[in-house]
């Protein structure tokens, strides 16, 4: 068990039959226990029961257990960048910015901080991931955490070459396209085929940005005059009079293993073209705030039939990676949606986004024995939703 700042216990247990009690447990948003304890075994949940357990049990007090939660996109690769970007002078500024920072600080201190955002990450509560690195150094950090979830290797550019994927129970390895606009059309599908063939997520950032949008729309403007600078050719692109979610569909690229992340600028029809293909939505809106002066629609997504996730980006986008702070600036920039909606997107949400709901994002029986304690008291289910999703 480790304990944070904020009085979050993370608890993964051992093989041993052990009960858990405490006066709430949410076993998924809509499904509370007042006074309730869980039973445990082989570290999976053998059950919830109402009630004090007659047995010899461990009694956390008067707070909540809960699922631990899951950050469906992050860059753990670039936590040594916190708070030493630009971000008010347009996107394509910030990502020359990132890459020469990047570079500068070398591999060592990008290590070094990587694994400290990971120390961090567990000691919050956020015990499942969808790690994006371009560099491919993160992948044992990882391994020799106690973090579970998906470790992605994006690609940039045109080259098509050799790809390594893994499905595990653990940590899963699998690939990421970065995006349409940066990402041929080739190189995308041959990354979107191989994923399928081991039936694992297939990430792409898309609709971020309006260098993006107006790219895609109009073969034309800063982001065509950026990738010539950077040698990626993009004459032969089937780009044009489209947008980035129409683009990437009509690529055969959407379908449910696809998590598509971002969704900024879209209109109805994207929205629609995204709920029909049943892919995966994960949303970063502190980093779009940051980034962009905006936030994506979560509520319009929500009405056409959409479940997003919840990511933070980056440390060089973003002040944490803690999801309790991402579900807070929900909570507060979407009074409309409601806390149990918000809690979902936290947990549940994103283990079907990452394809690891069978193991974690409820507390139901079979599922993996992690899970977190967090000390408040509450009046009742709803008054208990908001307080976490506060993060009071």
């Amino acid at each position: 068990m480790t304990m944070n700042e904020k009085n979050v216990v993370c608890i993964q247990s051992s093989d041993a039959r052990e009960l858990h009690r405490a006066g709430w447990i949410i076993i998924d948003s809509s499904t509370i226990i007042e006074n309730g304890y869980l039973e445990i075994k082989n570290g999976s949940i053998l059950g919830v029961h109402k009630g004090m357990p007659k047995e010899r049990s461990i009694d956390h007090g008067p707070g909540v257990l809960m699922p631990p939660l899951v950050n469906t996109h992050l860059h753990l690769e670039l936590s040594a960048l916190k708070n030493s970007l630009t971000v008010d002078k347009g996107f394509a500024f910030w990502v020359k910015q990132l890459l020469e920072k990047r570079e500068a600080l070398g591999e060592e201190k990008l290590i070094k901080e990587a694994q400290k955002a990971v120390r961090d990450l567990v000691k919050s509560g956020n015990l499942y991931v969808g790690d994006i690195s371009t560099l491919g150094m993160i992948k044992s950090i990882i391994e020799d955490s106690t973090l579970n979830g998906v470790c992605f290797h994006e690609f940039l550019g045109s080259d098509i070459q050799s790809f390594f994927t893994q499905k595990n129970d653990a940590v899963s390895f699998s690939l990421a396209g970065h995006a349409p606009h940066t990402t041929s059309p080739q190189l995308l599908s041959a990354l979107k085929k191989r994923t399928d063939l081991d039936g694992l997520p297939f990430s792409i950032h898309v609709a971020e940005s309006d260098d993006e949008s107006k790219f895609i729309h109009d073969k034309k403007g800063g982001w065509a005059d950026f990738l010539t600078s950077r040698g990626i050719d993009w004459a032969s692109w089937n780009i044009g009079l489209k947008t980035p979610v129409s683009y990437i569909a009509d690529m055969g690229l959407l379908d449910p293993l696809t998590i598509a992340v971002h969704l900024l600028n879209v209109n109805d029809k994207d929205l629609e073209t995204i709920a029909r293909s049943k892919a995966k939505v994960c949303v970063c809106p502190r980093s779009n705030k940051n980034l962009h002066g905006k936030l994506p629609d979560i509520e319009k997504m929500i009405k056409k039939g959409i479940k997003p996730s919840l990511g933070t980006d980056s440390l060089a986008s973003c002040d944490s990676l803690n999801v309790f702070d991402e579900m807070a600036f929900v909570q507060k920039h979407y009074p409309g949606l409601d806390p149990a909606t918000i809690f979902s997107m936290g947990t549940i949400n994103g283990a079907r986004t990452l394809g690891v709901e069978r193991l974690t994002g409820t507390l139901s029986k079979g599922k993996r024995a992690q899970f977190l304690y967090q000390s408040l008291t509450a009046t009742n289910q709803k008054d208990l939703l908001e307080r976490i999703t506060s993060n009071e």
